[in-house]
C-alpha cells in the first residue's frame, strides 16, 4: 500500500516582532541531571515548555490579548506564536501596539520564572521576515534574533564584555513602541524595561519590592505591621533568589562569575529598597 504523503505546507512569510530567548548554564544542568541530580533541569524545562507551548496563542484565540486589551490589534490571536527547542523558546508576533507589548510580557514572564531558581538567561528581540508555524520557523528576522543572543551587550561593564545575561531590545523595536502612539504599551514597556545609553532591555528586577498604600483603600485600612510582614517576606524571597544564583555558578569559569554578578547587583539593589522601606514603616510605628 502506498504511504500517504503529508500536504506540503506552503511557506509565507511576514513581517512580525520575533523574540529569541536561551537558557544559560543549561549544559552544566544536564551533566547534573545524567548525575542523578535532575531537579533543576525538570523545573527549567517546564517553564520552557509552559512559554513555548501551543496555550497562549488558544487563549488569545480565545480571548483576545491579556496586556493592554484595548491597544490596536490586526488580529484577535495577534498571530502569537512561541515555540520550544531545548534550551531556546523562539516567540512571534503580529506588528501592532498589542502584538509587541503581549511578546515582551511573555518573555519577561519567562526571564521572571526561570529567576526563582537562579538561572539566567539572553535573549534579543527584534523586527523582521519570518515563517513560524508550531515547530517551524525560517527567515532573516529570525535569524538575526538568534545571532542578536550571542552579541548582546547591554550593561556591559568594560568595553571587550561580551553576551550580558539580559534579553536585549532591538531600536527597531523600542522606536516601534515610543512612536505608536499608543498609551497603554508605552506605560508597560516603561516597566518591563530599563535603558542603557542607547540600549534597551528587559529588566524584571525592579518588579521585586513591596509597595503599599497609607490611608483606607478599597476597605481595607492600612495595617503597619502586615505591610513589615508583606515586605520581609519579599526580601526573603530575592535574598533566596540571589543564594541560588550564586549557587549555580561555576566559580572556576570567569565568564560566568562576570555573568552572575549582574544579577547579584540588580537583586542588591532590590535588597536595599527593602531595607528602605523597612526602614520607613518602623519610622511611622516609633511616631
Amino acid at each position: 500500500m502506498a504511504q500517504k504523503t503529508q500536504p506540503a505546507v506552503n511557506i509565507s512569510f511576514a513581517d512580525k516582532f520575533i523574540a529569541f530567548i536561551d537558557v544559560l548554564g543549561f549544559k552544566n544542568m544536564v551533566e547534573a541531571a545524567e548525575s542523578n541530580d535532575d531537579k533543576l533541569l525538570r523545573e527549567v524545562l517546564a517553564s520552557l515548555k509552559t512559554s513555548g507551548s501551543v496555550d497562549a496563542r488558544n487563549r488569545y484565540e480565545q480571548y483576545g490579548p491579556t496586556v493592554c486589551p484595548e491597544s490596536l490589534r490586526i488580529q484577535r490571536n495577534l498571530d502569537f506564536r512561541a515555540t520550544h527547542v531545548s534550551d531556546c523558546v523562539i516567540v512571534s508576533a503580529e506588528i501592532s501596539p498589542a502584538g509587541v507589548i503581549n511578546l515582551l510580557h511573555h518573555c519577561w514572564v519567562l526571564v521572571l520564572s526561570l529567576m526563582r531558581y537562579g538561572v539566567m538567561c539572553r535573549g534579543y528581540v527584534t523586527r523582521g521576515q519570518i515563517f513560524h508555524l508550531d515547530a517551524e520557523f525560517y527567515g532573516t528576522g529570525y535569524q538575526r534574533a538568534y545571532a542578536g543572543e550571542s552579541g548582546v551587550g547591554v550593561f556591559k561593564r568594560s568595553a571587550d564584555e561580551r553576551g550580558t545575561p539580559f534579553v536585549e531590545v532591538d531600536s527597531a523595536v523600542s522606536e516601534y513602541v515610543e512612536h505608536c502612539g499608543d498609551k497603554c504599551s508605552q506605560e508597560i514597556f516603561r516597566r518591563f524595561t530599563r535603558r542603557d545609553g542607547d540600549l534597551v532591555a528587559l529588566f524584571p528586577f525592579q518588579t521585586l519590592q513591596h509597595t503599599f498604600v497609607i490611608g483606607d483603600f478599597w476597605g481595607r485600612k492600612f495595617d503597619r505591621e502586615s505591610e513589615r510582614q508583606s515586605n520581609r517576606n519579599v526580601r526573603k524571597w530575592i535574598a533566596d533568589m540571589k543564594e541560588r544564583v550564586l549557587a549555580l555558578v561555576d566559580a572556576t569559569n570567569p565568564s560566568a562569575v562576570s555573568k552572575a554578578e549582574h544579577y547579584v547587583r540588580a537583586l542588591d539593589a532590590q535588597l536595599a529598597i527593602c531595607d528602605s522601606t523597612e526602614a520607613f514603616l518602623l519610622s511611622m510605628i516609633q511616631r
